[in-house]
């Protein structure tokens, strides 16, 4: 029989706005059928390319919503904690799915990255040493997260546990909410923590990625309008490649696991 490699993946945020049975906006998904799809679509990319050797188990919980990210910052956290006590309590469940000494992972794509730091800080010490590798994909680690002992940022492919980054185009492109006071990053292609070059194949372009270690994020060669969708205005501008954080990776994210 052949042993599946076994990762935890927090979705990202698939809800844009949610309203109650009056009509009023609230602030995380009510997990209706649409979100559910959503939701189940980016887990099942997610399978696809990390393949069949990687078991996902993506559950679902009550994000909070992209227009919750506009919210005043009390507001914005209770709608964060709303998510991230049902992220805990699913890891829970997850946990009593496995072997006793069964290693594991832990993934998630911005929102979802975001939680996975919560997950590293709050997850049982027995099961802390289990887990063999944590990917916040798009998401910073801030000074204030590195001063816990449960977050060990990568430095090559198999030192550290905990791998950070996010991609723009230019350093002054960010998106402060995922990105800004980032304290460390890797670079997942190459798997550096130096300004080394590393080339990617995405679709038909080759694609230049270089850490700026000032910034501590990943810069990509690209034109930032063609990696755009106009859609995303209301939260980050052209320049900031969020989305690509999952899309341009995933494959050496499988690799990384593979490897680890």
């Amino acid at each position: 029989m052949t042993l599946l490699t076994s990762l935890f993946y927090v979705i990202s945020t698939n809800t844009i706005s949610e309203t109650d049975s009056l009509g009023n906006e609230v602030y995380n998904a009510a997990l209706t059928p649409t979100e559910c799809e959503a939701l189940q679509r980016e887990a099942a990319y997610v399978q696809k390319q990390l393949g069949e050797a990687i078991e996902v188990t993506a559950p679902l919980y009550h994000q909070f919503t992209m227009n919750a990210i506009l919210l005043p910052k009390d507001s914005f956290e209770m709608a964060y904690d709303v998510a991230k006590e049902d992220v805990l309590r699913q890891f829970d469940a997850y946990l009593e799915t496995l072997a006793p000494n069964e290693e594991f992972f832990i993934a998630g794509f911005s929102q979802g990255a975001m939680l996975v730091r919560d997950i590293l800080k709050y997850m049982p010490r027995k099961a802390y040493r289990r887990c063999a590798g944590a990917y916040m994909m798009g998401y910073r680690l801030s000074r204030k997260d590195l001063a816990s002992p449960r977050i060990r940022p990568a430095r090559s492919a198999t030192r550290g546990k905990v791998v950070s980054f996010n991609t723009v185009t230019s350093a002054d492109k960010q998106w402060p909410f995922i990105s800004g006071g980032a304290a460390t990053c890797i670079n997942p292609v190459n798997w550096v923590t130096d300004s080394t070059p590393a080339e990617l194949i995405f679709q038909s372009d080759t694609i230049t990625v270089t850490l700026d270690r000032k910034a501590h994020v990943l810069v990509a060669d690209v034109e930032a309008e063609r990696y755009y969708n106009e859609a995303f205005r209301p939260w980050y501008a052209p320049g900031c490649l969020h989305t690509h954080d999952l899309l341009f990776y995933l494959p050496y994210i499988r690799e990384n696991i593979l490897l680890r």
